[in-house]
């Protein structure tokens, strides 16, 4: 979602950007992909996923939060240019504006999320529980193969 809200504005709205906004947008729209990789478990990524719990929170908080200020910048922006209608928001404006805002918020509600699940040390109960459901998934598919031989 943080990804599409990155590439949203730049792209299917055609909205005039500074090259300051258009890095910054880039620039998270990179750290958003290395999330994606980081949480899709990719047996090929998995030694890169042992990041704290408590720390990937706060990336998560801090990506959200950055997201916040970029909406907040693009807004005050907009009335600074006296582009905002009187009447409110076109149609496209006012989704974007909301789809912004969802994002930004389900981001930070994810980062507490991790921060919180870290103070309380499930982390390693979690990879305790993962685990052992990875050893019994290659003890069955053993078995599985041993009786597809007979």
């Amino acid at each position: 979602m943080m990804f599409a809200m990155q590439i949203f504005p730049l792209v299917i709205l055609g909205y005039e950007s500074t090259w300051l906004q258009i890095a910054v947008r880039c620039y998270l729209a990179i750290f958003c992909i290395s999330f994606i990789l980081t949480e899709s478990r990719i047996p090929m990524l998995r030694k890169y996923n042992d990041i704290n719990w408590i720390l990937r929170g706060f990336l998560y908080s801090f990506i959200g939060l950055v997201g916040m200020e970029q909406d907040l910048a693009v807004k005050v922006q907009d009335i600074a240019a006296g582009t905002i209608s009187v009447l409110g928001p076109d149609y496209g404006t006012l989704f974007a504006a909301l789809f912004m805002s969802i994002t930004t918020w389900v981001m930070i509600g994810v980062g507490i999320l991790y921060t919180v699940l870290g103070l309380m040390c499930t982390q390693g109960w979690y990879e305790r529980l993962d685990d052992t459901h990875r050893g019994k998934v290659k003890e069955w598919k053993l078995k599985k193969k041993r009786d597809e031989d007979f």
